[in-house]
């Protein structure tokens, strides 16, 4: 059996890094749900990722595949050295990844993100986005 890179864990938040010492912060994670003023809009997302790499695998490749409800998917791919001076824990190493970016809002419902290490599909993180009701719609 080969044994292959996994995601160990991925989150979606306001805003993530990785510092020099591969240190990953994390701030405002755990979100579902968007609810924005008017469609289209935006959103700046960060999403936090850590991979557990066999010793001995010089890379992995992280894609990420953002799909709205409608419209173009957005894809980001990302070759992950494995630190040369990193320490193993029980044979594996842990390298974080942090990306941040805007994402395009352009309809109301379910946006995805489907995140694969090495080419297996591993995870999918949701989040849902609604148009603020404004005053006048919630009167009857």
């Amino acid at each position: 059996m080969i044994n292959l890179a996994r995601l160990q864990y991925a989150l979606l938040a306001e805003f993530a890094r990785v510092d020099a010492g591969g240190l990953l912060t994390v701030v405002g994670a755990g979100f579902d749900r968007v609810v924005v003023p008017t469609l289209p809009s935006q959103q700046s997302v960060g999403l936090a990722l850590r991979l557990l790499v066999p010793e001995g695998q010089a890379e992995s490749v992280a894609t990420l595949l953002f799909r709205p409800p409608e419209g173009p998917h957005l894809r980001v791919e990302s070759l992950l050295p494995t630190p040369p001076d990193a320490k193993p824990h029980l044979g594996l190493i842990g390298v974080p990844l942090a990306i941040n970016l805007t994402v395009p809002l352009i309809a109301a419902g379910v946006y995805r993100w489907s995140i694969a290490i090495d080419g297996e599909e591993e995870h999918a993180i949701t989040f849902e986005v609604e148009e603020q009701e404004s005053p006048q719609q919630g009167r009857s």
